[in-house]
Protein backbone atom coordinates (compact mmCIF):
# COMPACT_ATOMS: atom_id res chain seq x y z
CA UNK A 1 0.00 0.00 0.00
CA UNK A 2 3.18 2.62 0.54
CA UNK A 3 4.29 1.93 -2.52
CA UNK A 4 0.96 3.11 -4.75
CA UNK A 5 0.56 6.75 -6.08
CA UNK A 6 -0.95 9.09 -4.17
CA UNK A 7 -3.73 9.43 -6.87
CA UNK A 8 -4.37 5.90 -7.32
CA UNK A 9 -4.69 6.27 -2.98
CA UNK A 10 -6.97 9.01 -3.75
CA UNK A 11 -9.54 6.92 -5.90
CA UNK A 12 -10.18 4.48 -3.38
CA UNK A 13 -11.37 6.83 -0.96
CA UNK A 14 -14.75 6.80 -2.54
CA UNK A 15 -14.62 2.35 -3.48
CA UNK A 16 -13.87 2.01 0.30
CA UNK A 17 -16.44 4.62 1.58
CA UNK A 18 -19.56 4.61 -1.07
CA UNK A 19 -18.93 0.98 -2.71
CA UNK A 20 -19.27 3.17 -6.15
CA UNK A 21 -16.42 4.05 -8.80
CA UNK A 22 -16.91 6.59 -10.77
CA UNK A 23 -15.96 6.71 -14.27
CA UNK A 24 -15.08 10.09 -16.64
CA UNK A 25 -13.67 8.86 -19.92
CA UNK A 26 -14.16 9.10 -23.53
CA UNK A 27 -16.89 11.33 -23.35
CA UNK A 28 -18.73 8.39 -20.56
CA UNK A 29 -19.59 9.72 -17.35
CA UNK A 30 -21.00 6.45 -15.52
CA UNK A 31 -20.59 5.48 -11.64
CA UNK A 32 -20.34 1.95 -11.05
CA UNK A 33 -20.77 -0.67 -8.46
CA UNK A 34 -17.85 -1.83 -6.65
CA UNK A 35 -18.76 -4.00 -3.78
CA UNK A 36 -16.01 -6.13 -2.81
CA UNK A 37 -13.10 -7.07 -0.14
CA UNK A 38 -10.04 -5.48 0.09
CA UNK A 39 -7.31 -6.95 1.91
CA UNK A 40 -4.03 -4.50 2.10
CA UNK A 41 -0.40 -4.95 3.49
CA UNK A 42 1.84 -1.85 3.97
CA UNK A 43 6.00 -1.40 5.24
CA UNK A 44 6.72 1.05 7.75
CA UNK A 45 7.70 4.73 6.35
CA UNK A 46 11.02 4.05 7.26
CA UNK A 47 11.86 0.38 7.09
CA UNK A 48 11.94 -0.39 10.37
CA UNK A 49 8.59 -0.28 12.51
CA UNK A 50 9.59 3.21 15.42
CA UNK A 51 7.02 1.48 18.80
CA UNK A 52 7.79 5.11 19.95
CA UNK A 53 5.67 6.42 17.13
CA UNK A 54 1.60 5.61 15.95
CA UNK A 55 0.86 3.29 13.67
CA UNK A 56 -0.30 6.20 11.33
CA UNK A 57 3.29 7.92 11.15
CA UNK A 58 4.51 4.50 11.29
CA UNK A 59 2.76 3.56 7.92
CA UNK A 60 2.99 6.99 6.87
CA UNK A 61 -0.67 6.68 5.10
CA UNK A 62 -3.57 9.59 5.57
CA UNK A 63 -5.50 8.60 8.87
CA UNK A 64 -8.66 9.27 6.49
CA UNK A 65 -7.64 6.30 4.30
CA UNK A 66 -6.86 4.02 7.32
CA UNK A 67 -10.18 4.54 8.99
CA UNK A 68 -11.76 2.82 6.44
CA UNK A 69 -10.70 -0.54 6.93
CA UNK A 70 -12.67 -2.71 9.32
CA UNK A 71 -9.83 -3.94 11.05
CA UNK A 72 -6.62 -3.51 10.96
CA UNK A 73 -3.66 -5.92 12.63
CA UNK A 74 0.09 -4.93 13.30
CA UNK A 75 2.58 -8.36 12.71
CA UNK A 76 6.04 -7.12 13.64
CA UNK A 77 9.02 -8.83 13.05
CA UNK A 78 10.25 -10.11 16.65
CA UNK A 79 13.25 -11.97 17.31
CA UNK A 80 11.88 -15.73 18.84
CA UNK A 81 14.35 -18.57 18.80
CA UNK A 82 11.17 -21.04 17.91
CA UNK A 83 9.46 -18.75 15.01
CA UNK A 84 12.51 -18.33 13.56
CA UNK A 85 14.05 -21.99 13.52
CA UNK A 86 10.61 -23.20 11.88
CA UNK A 87 11.29 -20.34 9.33
CA UNK A 88 14.74 -21.02 8.89
CA UNK A 89 14.27 -24.73 8.10
CA UNK A 90 11.30 -23.84 5.51
CA UNK A 91 13.51 -21.79 3.55
CA UNK A 92 16.21 -24.53 3.79
CA UNK A 93 13.58 -26.99 2.96
CA UNK A 94 12.10 -25.37 -0.17
CA UNK A 95 15.90 -24.28 -1.68
CA UNK A 96 16.92 -28.12 -0.97
CA UNK A 97 13.79 -29.95 -2.40
CA UNK A 98 12.25 -27.41 -4.86
CA UNK A 99 9.24 -27.77 -3.04
CA UNK A 100 7.33 -26.57 0.62
CA UNK A 101 7.95 -29.36 3.43
CA UNK A 102 4.49 -31.46 4.24
CA UNK A 103 2.54 -30.04 6.53
CA UNK A 104 0.46 -32.06 9.45
CA UNK A 105 -2.83 -32.75 9.30
CA UNK A 106 -3.18 -32.46 5.61
CA UNK A 107 -4.06 -29.28 2.99
CA UNK A 108 -7.40 -28.21 1.80
CA UNK A 109 -7.42 -28.38 -2.07
CA UNK A 110 -7.65 -24.63 -3.69
CA UNK A 111 -10.37 -26.24 -5.84
CA UNK A 112 -12.69 -26.99 -2.57
CA UNK A 113 -11.65 -23.35 -1.04
CA UNK A 114 -13.01 -21.99 -4.51
CA UNK A 115 -16.26 -24.00 -3.53
CA UNK A 116 -16.55 -22.73 -0.39
CA UNK A 117 -15.86 -19.23 -0.54
CA UNK A 118 -18.32 -19.07 -3.81
CA UNK A 119 -21.13 -21.21 -1.77
CA UNK A 120 -20.62 -18.53 1.04
CA UNK A 121 -20.59 -15.51 -1.11
CA UNK A 122 -23.76 -16.90 -3.01
CA UNK A 123 -25.96 -16.82 0.72
CA UNK A 124 -27.12 -13.28 2.07
CA UNK A 125 -28.01 -13.50 5.83
CA UNK A 126 -30.46 -11.52 6.92
CA UNK A 127 -30.64 -9.38 9.95
CA UNK A 128 -33.18 -10.33 12.64
CA UNK A 129 -34.68 -7.48 14.80
CA UNK A 130 -33.32 -8.85 18.19
CA UNK A 131 -29.63 -9.26 16.66
CA UNK A 132 -29.95 -5.40 15.34
CA UNK A 133 -31.25 -4.58 18.67
CA UNK A 134 -28.14 -6.12 19.92
CA UNK A 135 -25.84 -4.37 17.82
CA UNK A 136 -26.66 -1.32 18.68
CA UNK A 137 -26.72 -2.39 22.05
CA UNK A 138 -22.97 -2.93 21.58
CA UNK A 139 -21.94 -0.20 19.91
CA UNK A 140 -23.51 2.11 21.93
CA UNK A 141 -21.51 0.66 24.90
CA UNK A 142 -18.28 0.73 22.57
CA UNK A 143 -18.79 4.65 22.50
CA UNK A 144 -19.22 5.14 26.01
CA UNK A 145 -16.08 3.39 26.83
CA UNK A 146 -14.49 5.48 23.81
CA UNK A 147 -16.10 8.31 26.33
CA UNK A 148 -14.64 7.31 29.21
CA UNK A 149 -11.29 6.82 27.73
CA UNK A 150 -11.13 10.30 26.90
CA UNK A 151 -12.49 11.72 29.79
CA UNK A 152 -10.14 9.64 31.71
CA UNK A 153 -7.15 10.55 29.34
CA UNK A 154 -8.06 13.96 30.17
CA UNK A 155 -8.00 14.45 33.76
CA UNK A 156 -4.55 12.21 33.90
CA UNK A 157 -6.67 8.55 35.43
CA UNK A 158 -6.78 5.30 33.81
CA UNK A 159 -9.65 4.77 31.32
CA UNK A 160 -12.68 3.05 32.50
CA UNK A 161 -15.60 1.19 30.31
CA UNK A 162 -19.21 0.89 31.13
CA UNK A 163 -21.09 -1.46 32.42
CA UNK A 164 -23.62 -3.60 31.45
CA UNK A 165 -25.08 -4.18 28.15
CA UNK A 166 -24.65 -7.06 25.57
CA UNK A 167 -20.73 -7.57 25.92
CA UNK A 168 -20.25 -7.51 29.19
CA UNK A 169 -15.95 -8.62 28.84
CA UNK A 170 -12.79 -6.81 26.69
CA UNK A 171 -12.17 -3.28 25.79
CA UNK A 172 -13.89 -1.61 22.65
CA UNK A 173 -11.49 -0.03 20.12
CA UNK A 174 -10.26 3.54 21.25
CA UNK A 175 -10.37 2.41 24.75
CA UNK A 176 -7.04 0.61 25.12
CA UNK A 177 -3.80 2.36 26.47
CA UNK A 178 -2.46 2.87 22.75
CA UNK A 179 -6.03 4.79 22.19
CA UNK A 180 -4.03 7.88 23.31
CA UNK A 181 -1.61 7.83 20.47
CA UNK A 182 -3.36 6.41 17.80
CA UNK A 183 -6.64 7.80 16.01
CA UNK A 184 -7.19 4.35 14.10
CA UNK A 185 -9.51 2.59 16.56
CA UNK A 186 -11.44 5.41 17.68
CA UNK A 187 -14.95 4.54 17.95
CA UNK A 188 -17.47 6.26 14.75
CA UNK A 189 -20.10 5.45 12.78
CA UNK A 190 -18.02 3.10 10.79
CA UNK A 191 -17.42 1.26 13.44
CA UNK A 192 -20.88 0.17 13.12
CA UNK A 193 -20.63 -0.28 9.36
CA UNK A 194 -17.54 -3.08 10.47
CA UNK A 195 -19.87 -4.82 12.84
CA UNK A 196 -22.36 -5.24 11.28
CA UNK A 197 -20.24 -6.61 7.86
CA UNK A 198 -17.78 -8.45 9.95
CA UNK A 199 -21.31 -10.28 11.56
CA UNK A 200 -22.70 -10.96 8.27
CA UNK A 201 -19.82 -12.42 6.80
CA UNK A 202 -19.37 -14.86 9.92
CA UNK A 203 -22.93 -16.07 9.00
CA UNK A 204 -21.92 -16.80 5.45
CA UNK A 205 -18.92 -18.72 6.54
CA UNK A 206 -21.24 -20.81 8.44
CA UNK A 207 -23.55 -21.46 5.84
CA UNK A 208 -26.60 -19.36 7.77
CA UNK A 209 -29.68 -17.89 6.73
CA UNK A 210 -29.27 -15.03 9.16
CA UNK A 211 -27.24 -13.18 11.43
CA UNK A 212 -26.71 -14.43 14.87
CA UNK A 213 -25.91 -13.29 18.56
CA UNK A 214 -22.75 -15.12 18.32
CA UNK A 215 -21.83 -13.80 14.80
CA UNK A 216 -21.87 -9.80 16.48
CA UNK A 217 -19.96 -11.25 18.72
CA UNK A 218 -16.99 -12.66 16.53
CA UNK A 219 -17.12 -9.60 14.71
CA UNK A 220 -16.67 -7.65 18.25
CA UNK A 221 -13.69 -10.20 19.09
CA UNK A 222 -11.84 -9.66 15.79
CA UNK A 223 -11.77 -6.00 15.88
CA UNK A 224 -10.56 -6.12 19.55
CA UNK A 225 -7.92 -8.92 18.75
CA UNK A 226 -6.77 -6.37 15.93
CA UNK A 227 -6.98 -3.31 17.97
CA UNK A 228 -5.00 -4.72 21.05
CA UNK A 229 -1.67 -4.95 18.58
CA UNK A 230 -2.35 -1.77 17.61
CA UNK A 231 -1.85 -1.15 21.52
CA UNK A 232 0.74 -3.07 22.21
CA UNK A 233 3.34 0.17 22.33
CA UNK A 234 3.91 1.28 25.28
CA UNK A 235 4.56 4.71 27.21
CA UNK A 236 7.93 5.45 27.99
CA UNK A 237 10.05 3.28 30.29
CA UNK A 238 7.44 0.12 30.26
CA UNK A 239 8.96 -2.57 28.43
CA UNK A 240 9.31 -1.98 24.58
CA UNK A 241 7.77 -3.95 21.41
CA UNK A 242 11.09 -6.15 21.25
CA UNK A 243 11.26 -7.03 24.88
CA UNK A 244 13.87 -4.63 25.95
CA UNK A 245 13.30 -2.28 28.36
CA UNK A 246 14.41 1.41 28.14
CA UNK A 247 14.96 4.71 30.10
CA UNK A 248 12.00 6.92 30.83
CA UNK A 249 11.75 8.71 27.43
CA UNK A 250 12.89 12.55 27.96
CA UNK A 251 10.95 15.25 27.79
CA UNK A 252 9.99 15.67 23.86
CA UNK A 253 9.53 19.51 23.89
CA UNK A 254 13.59 19.79 25.32
CA UNK A 255 14.65 17.21 23.22
CA UNK A 256 13.33 18.17 19.89
CA UNK A 257 14.69 21.77 20.70
CA UNK A 258 18.26 20.03 21.28
CA UNK A 259 18.04 18.06 18.07
CA UNK A 260 17.02 21.80 16.52
CA UNK A 261 20.28 23.40 17.92
CA UNK A 262 22.24 21.19 16.85
CA UNK A 263 20.74 20.83 13.55
CA UNK A 264 21.60 25.12 13.42
CA UNK A 265 25.25 24.79 15.04
CA UNK A 266 26.26 22.43 11.88
CA UNK A 267 24.32 25.00 9.64
CA UNK A 268 26.22 28.10 11.58
CA UNK A 269 29.60 25.99 11.09
CA UNK A 270 28.73 25.14 7.19
CA UNK A 271 27.89 29.42 6.35
CA UNK A 272 30.42 30.66 9.21
CA UNK A 273 27.82 33.26 10.62
CA UNK A 274 25.64 32.95 13.51
CA UNK A 275 23.54 36.17 12.23
CA UNK A 276 20.12 34.25 10.90
CA UNK A 277 20.04 30.71 11.32
CA UNK A 278 17.35 29.05 9.44
CA UNK A 279 16.17 25.14 9.17
CA UNK A 280 13.59 23.50 6.80
CA UNK A 281 10.63 22.29 8.72
CA UNK A 282 10.62 19.14 6.48
CA UNK A 283 14.25 18.57 7.52
CA UNK A 284 13.48 18.82 10.89
CA UNK A 285 10.28 16.57 11.19
CA UNK A 286 12.64 13.85 9.65
CA UNK A 287 15.10 14.03 12.20
CA UNK A 288 12.27 14.68 14.64
CA UNK A 289 11.00 10.94 13.28
CA UNK A 290 14.25 9.73 12.93
CA UNK A 291 14.16 10.08 16.95
CA UNK A 292 11.46 7.88 18.09
CA UNK A 293 9.19 11.56 17.77
CA UNK A 294 6.09 12.56 16.18
CA UNK A 295 4.93 15.59 14.21
CA UNK A 296 3.12 17.06 17.05
CA UNK A 297 5.88 16.48 19.30
CA UNK A 298 7.38 18.68 16.95
CA UNK A 299 4.52 21.24 16.59
CA UNK A 300 3.92 21.44 20.57
CA UNK A 301 7.68 22.55 20.44
CA UNK A 302 7.74 25.21 18.41
CA UNK A 303 4.50 26.54 19.64
CA UNK A 304 5.83 26.69 22.82
CA UNK A 305 9.32 28.07 21.91
CA UNK A 306 6.95 30.54 19.76
CA UNK A 307 5.24 31.98 22.94
CA UNK A 308 8.78 32.77 24.19
CA UNK A 309 9.92 34.18 21.30
CA UNK A 310 13.09 31.91 20.75
CA UNK A 311 11.49 30.55 17.40
CA UNK A 312 9.41 31.81 14.56
CA UNK A 313 7.73 29.70 11.65
CA UNK A 314 6.64 31.11 8.54
CA UNK A 315 2.89 30.84 7.45
CA UNK A 316 3.65 27.91 5.24
CA UNK A 317 5.57 25.87 7.64
CA UNK A 318 8.19 25.36 5.75
CA UNK A 319 11.05 27.11 7.62
CA UNK A 320 11.81 27.19 11.38
CA UNK A 321 13.79 30.89 12.30
CA UNK A 322 15.97 31.29 15.50
CA UNK A 323 14.83 34.49 16.38
CA UNK A 324 17.91 35.08 18.86
CA UNK A 325 21.30 33.38 18.10
CA UNK A 326 22.74 33.48 21.32
CA UNK A 327 19.62 30.63 22.43
CA UNK A 328 21.70 28.29 19.99
CA UNK A 329 25.08 29.32 21.51
CA UNK A 330 24.11 29.13 24.97
CA UNK A 331 22.32 25.55 24.82
CA UNK A 332 23.71 22.70 25.61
Amino acid sequence: FDKMDEGDRTAIHEVMEQQTISISKAGITTTLNARTSILAAANPARSRYNPRMTPEENINLPAALLSRFDVLFLMLDRPSHDDDLQLARHVAHVHAHGRHPPREGGEVSVDLLRHFVAAARARDPVLPRAVADYVVGAYVQLRQQYKAGLQARTSGGASGGASGGPRASGSGPGSGPGSARSNIGNTTPRTLLAILRLAQAHARVRGAAAVATEDVDEGLRLMDAAHVTLDAQPAGGQHGLFGERGAARADAVSAIFALMVRLARTAAVASGSLQLLQLAYGDVLDRVRDAGYSEADLSRCVTQYEDINVLQVNLTRTRITFVDASAVQAAQ
